[in-house]
Formats: structure tokens, sequence, C-alpha cells
């Protein structure tokens, strides 16, 4: 049987070990342990690791044998997996799907009988939504039939494209344009995206109206004052600080980039605000997120509980590898 994520959304994390002393990490071992801040984890092969030195292999998610070869799925759901088993979800969790064209064209008409009947739609997008635009996501397979070709944590490092350097070619892709309708046409109310790439904002879609939970490169903000500064190239730098001033009267405080780094806590006032849309929204559409990295993930995986159960409320999905909260779906768009 497949062993594809479609049941662990996010919105509670597993905790792996008895012992954890923190209620955002996973376990003593965990990366985040004492330092995530607002991050949490939902599982990794840090805190494996540490309790099979100890003794205490955990049991396979699928099987329940305690092999102390396996490993954790740290990309999705966090959970433990023995040889056998990861063997075979390695393949599922890389699969792409595609609904046959009449299933895509109904489905579109369900769609946007939903946007049409909402009353504050939020869409959360991921990296899948500038592959058209030709920046490489960084989930797909070896075998993807995209032609940004596969994700790039499933390339080896030496082989992997600077996604800042494409970042700074892109120009908004038929998603970005169509996202920028539906806002200036009222339909959607909030864009949350956790890509840096700044396309949306090129794209027409104004600050205002915009969450970019893990930053952009081409945006600079000081770090006394707040005020954010938008350049047209990438601020990104060692150290974080680009070595400019601000420009606002008075305060000259240092710049820092507003890229948010694996690890880091996101920038407060952008989480809080975007969690303040999800607390209005009643219908949440994801658009190219494998809706696994958290804090970001528990967004939409909390809408959909809040509208589990109401007809034409709550989450939909449009991606091309599963999710974990594909079970939670009011309707899922291959």
């Amino acid at each position: 049987s497949s062993l594809a994520p479609t049941n662990a959304c996010p919105e509670v994390p597993e905790v792996m070990a008895a012992s954890a002393v923190c209620r955002q990490c996973c376990g003593e071992g965990c990366r985040y342990h004492g330092r995530h801040g607002t991050r949490s984890c939902l599982g990794c092969e840090d805190a494996a690791r540490h309790q099979i030195s100890r003794g205490r292999v955990p049991s396979c998610a699928q099987c329940g044998q305690r092999d102390p070869a396996g490993r954790v799925d740290e990309r999705q759901t966090g959970h433990f997996y023995c040889t056998a088993c990861w063997a075979q979800y390695d393949g599922d969790r890389l699969m792409e799907l595609f609904d046959p064209p009449d299933e895509v064209e109904a489905k579109c008409a369900a769609l946007a009988r939903m946007l049409r009947s909402a009353s504050h739609v939020v869409a959360f997008t991921g990296a899948g939504v500038s592959t058209g635009a030709g920046i490489p996501d960084f989930r797909s397979g070896l075998n993807t039939v995209l032609p940004t070709g596969p994700g790039l944590w499933e390339l080896p490092k030496v082989d992997r494209p600077s996604i800042l350097e494409q970042c700074a070619k892109a120009t908004p892709g038929r998603a970005h344009r169509a996202l920028q309708r539906l806002w200036a046409a009222g339909v959607v109310k909030h864009v949350i995206s956790q890509n840096v790439d700044g396309l949306h904002r090129k794209s027409g879609i104004p600050v205002e109206a915009l969450s970019e939970l893990h930053g952009n490169i081409f945006a600079e903000r000081c770090t006394r004052c707040s005020t954010e500064f938008e350049r047209d190239f990438s601020t990104i730098c060692p150290g974080g600080l680009t070595g400019r001033s601000c420009e606002r009267a008075g305060c000259a405080g240092p710049l820092r980039h507003s890229g948010v780094g694996f690890g880091d806590d996101l920038p407060q006032d952008i989480l809080r605000e975007a969690w303040r849309q999800c607390e209005r929204a009643d219908l949440c559409l994801v658009l190219g997120s494998s809706v696994t990295v958290t804090p970001a993930s528990e967004m939409p995986a909390w809408v959909a509980s809040r509208w589990r159960g109401t007809a034409g409320r709550g989450l939909v999905i449009v991606n091309l590898q599963p999710t974990p909260c594909d079970g939670k779906a009011e309707l899922r768009i291959n």
C-alpha cells in the first residue's frame, strides 16, 4: 500500500521522545532544542540518533519494528521509518499526481464556486508557484515532469544551481499574475508566501496584502526602526548586515537583509499578521507547497481544522506531490 503522508497534518507535532522537556522540539538532541524560539520541529534525525545512542530505538511509524539503521523523514512527516519501510516511503514521497483533464476542469469549476462564495480567502504559496517562472523548487524528484528539473534538496550540493541568481533574473509567472488579478478583483484578500523571490511583489500585489514569512531577497530592514527598503538587486550577504544605513530621517540605523535562514525565528510582525489573516479566513488556497515547513505549515492546517465539515470552506490544495494535509482538504487538485 502507498506510504504517501496524507494523514500527518502538521498542526500537532509528534513528540518522538518521552523525555522531551520542550513542547516545540521533538526530544533530546533536537537541533532546535533551546534555540528554536518560535520554530517547531516535527521530528529530526539528530534526536533519533541521540535516542538510539542511548539504546532507545524509535519504532517504525509503518510497521512498528525497531531498527537502529532506520531514519527520520525530516522533509515531511517527522516520522521514524525502518530501513525497509523507508525505501518504499521515499519513493512514494516524491511521486507526482495528475488528475485527468476532465477532472481538472470539474475541480477548477468547483474551486471557482468556492472562491466566489467565500468571504475571506487567503492564498498560501510555496516554491511550486515559481517553477513556472524558471526557479527550481526544493522537493521534486529526479524524474519530475517540471522543466526546472529536480528540487534543490534532491541534488548533491555540488550540483545545485544558485537560487539567488535565478531569483534575481526571474519575472512573475502565470500563477503570480493570476493571483494578482484575484487580489485586484477582491477575491483573494491576502497572500501568505514562503518564497523569498519577491515575485508576488513584482506581480503587483502590495506589501500590505502580502506576508512574506521567509523574507524577500530584494528587501532590507532597519535594525533600529524596522523600516523596510526594497531594492532592484539581491540584498543577501554573509552576516546579515548589508553595510547600508537607514534612509529614514533621523535614524541612520544599520540595514539587514530580510531573508530567514533555517532554524532562524520568523519576523514577529509578519508572523502575527499572517495568523491574523488566517483567523479571518474561511478559505485557504494552498498553491505549490508541500505544507511541511513549520511554523508556516501550521497555518493552512489550522484553517482546515477550524472549518472541517463545512461544505465549501476550509482548505484547498493545488500541488504536484502529496502533502500531509491532503486528508483534511475540502478539495485537492492534482
